[in-house]
């Protein structure tokens, strides 16, 4: 069902925690894992900058910590079955590059981890993997982190919920 799984990566703690989930799935139907690392394009620089900025050194490395993002991706799944790939796109073409690289690979999935934000925060930041959804015609399968402890704010309206419960009974 799931024979070409694609699992885009950044470095992130969220995209770690996607990358098992997709190995586990490739093994699971005997599909194939592609890692993908975007690599982020070159920040703007407007004025005379205060330092010498080499755009090719940039971007070489760039490439470089990608793939090192890649072989550390492969070493901690300890398969050497993988296909590993480093694009260029970067924000905010993020989500394009990735939508190319799944149509490209005729990926059958696409596992991602994801912030999960709302809000203010996700009209502010947008969500990648929106993207990705919006832009695929396969399924996404989105990872996100375990819930922590309840916030300090959390934490009090349980507490206040808790004393009118009390109160009440």
């Amino acid at each position: 069902m799931f024979d070409q799984i694609l699992v885009p990566i950044d470095g992130s703690p969220l995209s770690a925690l996607a990358l098992p989930v997709a190995a586990e799935l490739a093994r699971c139907h005997h599909g194939t894992l592609t890692v993908l690392y975007i690599v982020p394009p070159l920040p703007l620089i407007y004025g005379e900058p205060a330092v010498t900025f080499d755009p090719a050194a940039a971007r070489s490395s760039a490439k470089a910590e990608g793939q090192r993002l890649l072989e550390d991706a492969r070493r901690s799944l300890g398969s050497p079955n993988i296909r590993l790939l480093c694009v260029e796109g970067g924000d905010p073409r993020t989500a394009q590059a990735i939508a190319d690289v799944a149509e490209q690979r005729n990926s059958s999935l696409v596992v991602m981890g994801t912030h999960g934000r709302s809000g203010l925060d996700h009209f502010f930041l947008g969500s990648v993997a929106e993207g990705v959804m919006r832009r695929v015609g396969v399924p996404v399968l989105l990872v996100r982190a375990p819930k922590t402890a309840a916030s300090p704010a959390e934490r009090h309206v349980t507490s206040q919920k808790a004393v009118l419960s009390e109160v009440s009974e």
